[in-house]
């Protein structure tokens, strides 16, 4: 895989936000369809892949250190998802959980 450029990342983390939206468009398909196969909710999907850019925004200077933007990225969207599943250890929460994955099933 060609893209991202180490170019790219390096504007990025110089506070580029072209880059940036060039880097997020790239990626988003991708991570779309690996958090919504994980939490069985595209809403979740897009909230979680929204933190997760927000947060290496916020971040950017350590894209200087990661020799591989793509596993970094998926393993911040699997911990993130990871975090947002351990909401539901609460029975009320795992129900209504459980019912969301059933009608999402369902549509």
């Amino acid at each position: 895989m060609i893209f991202p450029n180490q170019q790219i990342l390096d504007r990025v983390t110089e506070g580029d936000e072209a880059a940036f939206t060039q880097l997020r468009s790239y990626f988003h398909v991708p991570a779309f369809k690996f958090c919504s196969v994980l939490l069985k909710d595209e809403t979740e999907a897009e909230n979680v892949i929204n933190s997760v850019f927000n947060k290496i925004w916020n971040e950017r200077l350590d894209l200087r250190t990661e020799p591989n933007f793509q596993s970094y990225l998926f393993s911040s969207l699997k911990e993130q998802i990871f975090g947002e599943m351990k909401k539901y250890n609460e029975p009320a929460a795992r129900k209504q959980y459980l019912e969301r994955i059933q009608s999402f099933r369902a549509s």
